[in-house]
């Protein structure tokens, strides 16, 4: 075993290098959504900057490439995921985990007993666009599913700072209304906080028609279908130098709208290029 000092990228707790955390609690969220609560030894805070995430290393579950849900080929796969408990809250982190079918870290998370160990780390790359996000006078989040998580981490520090005004458009895409994660939180911002404007969208194809009683609230704005050009255009803030754009979700979401999230660059012909963004407006989480 080294003995050679750990790393840190950050103020997080968490080095560069894999290290075990115990699961002390596990819970659901919904129908296929659950809450994972990690013991932080001595009962230190996470420390985690906003924006920023950590990786999730589960033994054994990486995958052939091409192969199916049960190809596993004896590597580990990787994911990463941004807590949504407060990043000074002491003895724990929470992790909010969605089930994909044949999902490889999500259903090994699912089925783990209380008291597995769980190796995590943070890296530099993991750091994204950090508050109070120098320079930018207006804010659009774009998001789906449990993408939601580092736009909730930003949106506390951007809703519950003094002096903090600016103007944020959430635009949140999910299968179905049941499927909203931490919609009595962001009801409560946008009731407490006229100045953000909430867009919920839901659908599983771009032309879907409304479910039954989906109808636009006091708190939010209820649309139907994808995240799309048109959807950007009619709530979001304007491309200009002092707007800024985050992007969080499935690979696909990125590809449509701004490229891989390993490529720091904008795409060339993605959505928010074809709108007028640049790559100096847009982080990809």
């Amino acid at each position: 075993m080294s003995d050679a000092p750990l790393e840190y990228a950050s103020t997080c707790i968490i080095p560069t290098t894999f290290t075990d955390f115990k699961l002390i609690g596990k819970k659901d969220y919904n129908y296929d959504s659950q809450v994972y609560s990690f013991e932080i030894p001595g009962g230190k805070p996470l420390g985690l900057p906003v924006c920023a995430c950590i990786l999730l290393k589960a033994p054994g579950r990486g995958r052939k490439d091409g192969g199916g849900k049960d190809d596993f080929d004896g590597s580990d796969a990787v994911r990463p995921y941004t807590p949504f408990s407060p990043p000074d809250q002491a003895g724990s982190f929470d992790l909010l985990v969605k089930r994909y079918d044949g999902g490889a870290v999500s259903t090994w998370l699912h089925e783990l007993p209380l008291g597995s160990m769980v190796g995590f780390k943070h890296i530099k790359f993991n750091i994204k666009a950090q508050y109070p996000f120098e320079g930018a006078k207006r804010i659009t989040l774009l998001c789906a599913g449990t993408g939601l998580t580092p736009m909730f981490q930003a949106l506390h520090k951007l809703m519950t700072t003094p002096g903090d005004d600016r103007p944020v458009v959430l635009l949140y895409g999910n299968k179905a209304p049941q499927d909203i994660l931490l919609k009595e939180q962001l009801d409560a911002w946008a009731k407490a906080n006229p100045r953000l404007k909430v867009v919920h969208v839901v659908g599983n194809r771009p032309d879907d028609p409304p479910p039954p009683g989906w109808a636009t609230t006091d708190t939010y704005t209820a649309e139907t279908g994808w995240i799309d050009e048109a959807k950007i255009s009619k709530y979001c803030h304007a491309p200009a130098a002092d707007t800024m754009v985050f992007v969080c979700g499935l690979p696909p979401m990125y590809a449509a709208l701004c490229g891989p999230r390993t490529e720091k660059e904008l795409k060339e012909g993605s959505t928010l290029h074809k709108l007028g963004y640049t790559t100096a407006m847009v982080s990809k989480m």
